[in-house]
């Protein structure tokens, strides 16, 4: 299935770009495979800083011409209640705001990182929004999976960044969202990234306790930060390993 990953039947797209490693190689690839292309990033309350900055610089990397899409997630009166739809509800918001670019830019398809591993965990709500506006996953068409993918990063010299995800992940379910709880989320985890946490970083917080999530090897690292943590506002911090999925 990878060869496929070679050839296009689309002619021009629009590529959500998260500054993550699966967007960052399908943006390789189809630059690659000779089509028109640009990129976008949404900008909202939910996307950590960093992301941004990195799917900038993967833009410039391949010439592709990089639009940020600025956007209030939290104006959504359902998604601020922070529901279990959320995903799906944001997703769906996210990318209609990409189809209306791809139209406006005059290109055929808007392209997203999913693949194939990620269809088959199934009960991704963010895939059945793709799906219902008709967004092309290149690599899950072509049956490319996560192994693919970091084999074609590292041969095109693509660092593969663990994922830093949704914002909105880090607070429990049902805990009304606020730009206070995404931005004191997101800098705590810059304060912790920059020094020196590396690998896999959640810090889940309820608007009190932050639960610091690592890998067990930089669990002291992270222990380090804890007074900067707490000049955050957030009055207690934990530790624990950080287990796939959650």
């Amino acid at each position: 299935g990878s060869s496929a990953m070679n050839n296009f039947p689309e002619r021009s797209a629009l590529i959500a770009l998260s500054g993550g490693v699966d967007s960052a190689v399908l943006l390789a690839k189809a630059k690659a495979a000779g089509i028109t292309l640009h990129a976008a990033t949404v900008i909202s309350e939910f996307t950590p800083g960093r992301e941004v900055t990195a799917a900038e610089a993967l833009a410039k990397r391949f010439a592709v011409p990089w639009h940020p899409i600025r956007i209030s997630i939290l104006a959504d009166a359902d998604i601020r209640q922070n529901p279990p739809e959320r995903c799906y509800l944001c997703k769906k918001i996210i990318m209609q705001e990409m189809l209306s670019l791809a139209e406006r830019l005059s290109l055929e398809a808007v392209f997203d990182g999913t693949h194939a591993d990620d269809l088959a965990a199934g009960n991704r709500p963010g895939i059945r929004a793709l799906q219902e506006l008709g967004i092309i996953s290149p690599f899950a068409r072509a049956g490319a999976g996560k192994a693919d993918i970091l084999r074609w990063a590292n041969e095109l010299g693509i660092e593969a960044v663990p994922p830093s995800a949704c914002l909105a992940t880090r607070i429990p379910q049902g805990t009304p969202l606020t730009e206070e709880l995404l931005s004191t989320v997101d800098a705590a985890e810059t304060i912790l990234r920059n020094g020196g946490v590396s690998g896999i970083l959640r810090v889940r917080f309820d608007g009190t306790r932050t639960v610091v999530e690592t890998l067990p090897a930089v669990r002291e690292t992270a222990k380090i930060y804890e007074q900067k943590l707490k000049q955050l506002g957030i009055e207690e911090v934990s530790y624990r390993d950080y287990t796939a999925g959650a």
